[in-house]
């Protein structure tokens, strides 16, 4: 009788301790750890920044001196930090997030994979969470990483013998070109900036009507010629003209100075000119007057620079 009483306690014992067991199993199995890091491309001194992230329960209260401390795991892993988080939920479940960061003190021969131990971390025991459940049991699986060599591989005796590959050469031409491009739009602006302000002697940007007709007798080479011919002579009328802005005649001629003052320094050539020319038009008394075509183009030169002068300290003013 006290044989078989003996045999029923140690029963129920048993029974209760796998009930206990069964019990805090499952609630391991409801939690889900969501590890996140980098698993690759790591070499000797690196660190190796791991985020761990799981919920627990209702009624469980996550114990902060479960998680390991700062320091040496091994002979080639260090704990360097450790940064604990936790929230609770809505429902109020605990969220708990912990950030670990490992350094490397080791290194291997050849490219392979290393783990990181597992790490074990619990709730609250009983008698410090005040509650009637056992504390809960999370085992946060160990890791794989890639771990590379420091030194590269050994060269072969018959990888040495290999002939020495020729760097491509720089391609000068291609800077070449790109510089005279750049050089020519630079002197292209700069021309162009010259004639906008007005300084190109010979391409004025506005001329006016003594700097068109010495372009004109230029370009007809009228300076070779012996004697103008009445088709000369009524260019240089006409550029006359343009300057007093209406026409001429001997009666109307102070009219020209009076509106290009700047040809009162040839006023006298421009009179024996005009004087000259007019009786060679009408006929009267020409041989009395020589019209010469040296002295002629002189002038009109010195008219057309002092026109551009005049006109250019127009505007600046």
């Amino acid at each position: 009788m006290y044989r078989m009483l003996l045999v029923l306690m140690l029963s129920l014992m048993t029974c209760s301790v796998f009930a206990g067991t069964a019990t805090e199993t499952l609630s391991e199995s409801d939690v889900e750890i969501k590890v996140s890091m980098r698993n690759h491309g790591y070499t000797l001194g690196d660190l190796i920044s791991m985020h761990v992230e799981f919920t627990i329960g209702k009624g469980y209260e996550f114990d902060s001196n479960s998680v390991p401390l700062k320091g040496p795991i091994n002979a080639w892993l260090d704990l360097r930090d450790v940064v604990l988080q936790k929230e609770i939920l809505v429902d109020e479940r605990e969220l708990i997030q912990i950030d670990f960061t490992w350094q490397l003190f080791g290194s291997v021969a050849e490219a392979q994979i290393i783990n990181i131990p597992s790490i074990i971390v619990q709730t609250l025991p009983v008698e410090v969470a005040g509650n009637d459940k056992e504390p809960l049991i999370v085992i946060i699986p160990e890791q794989g990483v890639y771990l590379s060599p420091v030194l590269p591989e050994q060269i072969t005796e018959q990888e040495a013998q290999r002939p020495i590959i020729v760097p491509p050469k720089f391609d000068e031409m291609t800077l070449f070109k790109l510089a005279w491009l750049c050089l020519a739009l630079g002197l292209l602006l700069f021309s162009f900036w010259l004639w906008l302000q007005d300084k190109i002697k010979w391409l004025p940007r506005k001329p006016g009507a003594m700097t068109l007709l010495a372009r004109q007798l230029h370009q007809q080479r009228i300076a070779k010629q012996a004697a103008f011919n009445d088709d000369d002579l009524r260019m240089i009328h006409a550029g006359l003209a343009g300057c007093a802005g209406q026409s001429l005649y001997p009666d109307t001629l102070d009219k020209l100075f009076e509106s290009a003052p700047y040809l009162l320094l040839d006023k006298e050539a421009i009179t024996h000119f005009f004087t000259a020319s007019w009786q060679a038009f009408h006929r009267k008394d020409a041989g009395e007057y020589h019209i010469s075509v040296a002295d002629t183009m002189a002038w009109v030169k010195r008219s057309a620079i002092s026109e551009r002068l005049f006109r250019q300290a127009a505007r600046q003013s």
